[in-house]
């Protein structure tokens, strides 16, 4: 359409259409580039990224409005989408499964403290239906985040046995400490090479070696980083503005807060992660809560330390695995190493917790070096005392 022909109207609406579209490159770009800044610098630019699916969105909207306008501003548009290509490479997965007689399984899964999404479950139904979903998938391995006690009156030490017993799993790998952040590893095999520094401090996680036997072996390690502890009414903030217009003078400020908070401290905690990851020429899987997307810093230092992630690989489609009020979040993986060979990966559906479980199958190169690592001792003789803080048992 000519601009003469549009009428005022017209080219008032090219206009405003335009500027949009420029609003919508320039946050695509920020989205794009926060990857690369840490956020103790630019704690900013990690909004952006974390936005991406949505500012992907917008700018798709403008395209097609000034497509529908005959406006060759369009190619605004269009280059946004195009410097969007590198987020939507980590983002989407057009992978493809495959299958082998030697694999392994493992499965992560934040259950929220056994608290329903809805709280339409008590924890006892929660618990059951945790254990029929890991009876049912079977994997070799668990990792668990934000496990915490579930039986009245009982610590964390004797319902982690139970839950144990109650899957069938005879070996645990779990911090006993006041640093204990509900990460627990329950394993079919044996668990050796506890590691005595991770996580210890920092409440991140727990890792040890899965040792195989014949089939080989290798070092996993579950980790948990710190999340935003937005409150339903914050999330409302973030997802439904214009109704909570009322409040957002003042909890727009603690959400801020928080969201800086979280950038800033997983910048700090991936870092201590890839300290204490052995390394070696080995079999390395890593999995579990990293509350960051795709499009950021967090993922960014994984690959640079030479992680893949599982789902790209293996996977389909955009599979968030955050349940609760916020869209299109993945922000649970499993990580593995050269030496890993991943199969399969599936984000199952389970809606009762604020996560969803994913499940990876995968094979491993049994002729790599076992990753050397500092052995601990760790049994069950003395599971009382105050000074073991690591427990890797067999219970039955």
């Amino acid at each position: 359409m000519d601009r003469r022909e549009r009428g005022f109207l017209g080219r008032l609406l090219v206009f405003l259409l335009s500027a949009l579209a420029v609003v919508g490159l320039i946050a695509m770009a920020l989205s794009v580039l926060s990857p690369y800044l840490r956020p103790a610098s630019f704690v900013w630019l990690a909004y952006f990224g974390l936005a991406f699916w949505e500012i992907l969105a917008f700018n798709v909207v403008v395209f097609v409005l000034l497509l529908l306008m005959w406006s060759r501003r369009a190619w605004i548009a269009v280059l946004a989408m195009v410097i969007s290509i590198p987020g939507i490479n980590k983002s989407y997965a057009f992978g493809s499964k495959a299958e082998s007689s030697e694999s392994f399984k493992v499965m992560s899964y934040n259950v929220h403290y056994f608290k329903h999404l809805y709280d339409e479950l008590d924890k006892d139904e929660f618990v059951n239906q945790v254990v029929n979903l890991v009876r049912e998938q079977s994997p070799d391995v668990l990792c668990l985040q934000e496990f915490r006690s579930y039986i009245p009156g009982k610590k964390h030490h004797h319902c982690i046995v139970e839950f144990a017993k109650s899957i069938g799993f005879p070996y645990v790998c779990y911090i006993r400490q006041n640093t204990f952040e509900g990460n627990v590893i329950f394993s079919k095999y044996p668990l050796t090479d506890v590691s005595e520094d991770f996580g210890m401090t920092k409440g991140f996680g727990a890792m040890a070696y899965v040792d195989a036997g014949e089939r080989g072996g290798f070092y996993l390690a579950n980790v948990h980083l710190v999340s935003y502890n937005l409150t339903d009414q914050e999330l409302g903030v973030l997802v439904k503005p214009a109704e909570q217009h009322n409040m957002l003078d003042t909890v727009s400020v603690t959400v801020f807060r928080k969201l800086k908070y979280g950038v800033q401290k997983r910048s700090e905690q991936i870092d201590n992660v890839l300290q204490e990851l052995p390394y070696a020429d080995g079999p390395v899987v890593v999995c579990g809560d990293f509350n960051e997307t795709p499009v950021s810093y967090v993922y960014r230092r994984m690959q640079k330390a030479g992680f893949s992630d599982s789902f790209i690989k293996v996977g389909h489609g955009i599979k968030p695995t955050y349940a609760g009020r916020l869209p299109l979040l993945r922000i649970d993986y499993a990580w593995v190493n050269d030496k890993v060979t991943p199969l399969s990966f599936h984000r199952i559906r389970h809606k009762v917790s604020d996560h969803y479980p994913i499940v990876m199958e995968f094979t491993i190169d049994k002729s790599a070096a076992k990753p050397a690592m500092k052995p601990v001792e760790n049994n069950t003789e003395n599971s009382n005392h105050k000074d073991n803080q690591l427990i890797n048992t067999e219970l039955i």
